[in-house]
């Protein structure tokens, strides 16, 4: 019985491939009848009658020889003129971007600036700016609340959004006089323009440290300063209470 089956389905099965051969084969034919062996005619008719019309009217041949270099050449000084043209315009868009890269860099050395810089700032630039003036510089932070919907769906939930502050990685301020050696006189643009004391080496993107505006601070506060200064426990909102406090009390 099982003899019989196994012979069954072959013959299933060889049947089913000589059909699908046989169905490749009269696509095959309809192909080359009807589409290959048509565009082999018209493409062996056309230079067949373009040789016999050449030989006979040697002039015709000439006209087009020179008509077909004449197309060569002029795409290739297309592509000669458009080359050029790229090579051109990115030469001067390096030159502008070496030139707008020099401004900002004068711009961020200047000992007096016209307009606010963008520094970057660490967390000893941000403690001292909290110890001494009372200013937490930090950034507002978002936590997206996402959660599995019915079905999979992922969905997000803004009224269960997290909103956290954490020291700001950046600061606006502008210069506004040299007086000493990578120290200048400040005003802090995102503070409402509060004047202040400022590290800035020449040639860095960053602000060092902040000084207070009156060298007595060091000496009034110096307690202050060494028990908050590089103590992980507190924010820069706690330092920059302390600060206030201090302000307030005197």
């Amino acid at each position: 019985m099982k003899e019989n089956d196994g012979c069954s389905e072959f013959i299933l099965w060889s049947l089913m491939l000589t059909l699908v051969v046989g169905v490749a084969i009269e696509v095959f034919k309809f192909f080359a009848l009807f589409v290959l062996i048509p565009t082999l005619a018209i493409f062996i008719s056309f230079h067949l009658l373009r040789f016999l019309y050449h030989a006979i009217n040697p002039e015709a041949k000439k006209a087009f020889l020179a008509r077909r270099e004449k197309e060569a050449k002029e795409q290739a000084q297309a592509f000669t003129e458009a080359r050029i043209k790229k090579e051109r315009e990115e030469r001067k868009r390096k030159i502008e971007e070496k030139e707008r890269e020099l401004q900002r860099r004068a711009h961020r050395d200047s000992d007096q600036q016209s307009t606010p810089y963008t520094y970057e700032i660490g967390r000893h630039a941000n403690e001292s700016l909290a110890i001494r003036y009372g200013i937490a510089n930090q950034e507002r932070k978002t936590k997206e609340y996402w959660y599995y919907a019915k079905g999979g769906e992922k969905r997000r939930n803004p009224d269960r959004d997290r909103v956290f502050y954490e020291p700001a990685r950046e600061i606006r301020l502008q210069k506004t006089k040299k007086i000493g050696e990578n120290l200048y006189e400040v005003l802090l643009s995102d503070f409402r323009n509060r004047k202040a004391r400022a590290i800035i080496e020449t040639g860095t993107e960053y602000v060092k440290t902040f000084y207070p505006l009156d060298d007595n601070w060091f000496k009034e506060h110096a307690a202050l300063e060494n028990a908050l200064k590089g103590n992980k426990s507190f924010t820069l909102k706690e330092l920059a209470t302390f600060h206030v406090q201090k302000a307030v009390g005197k």
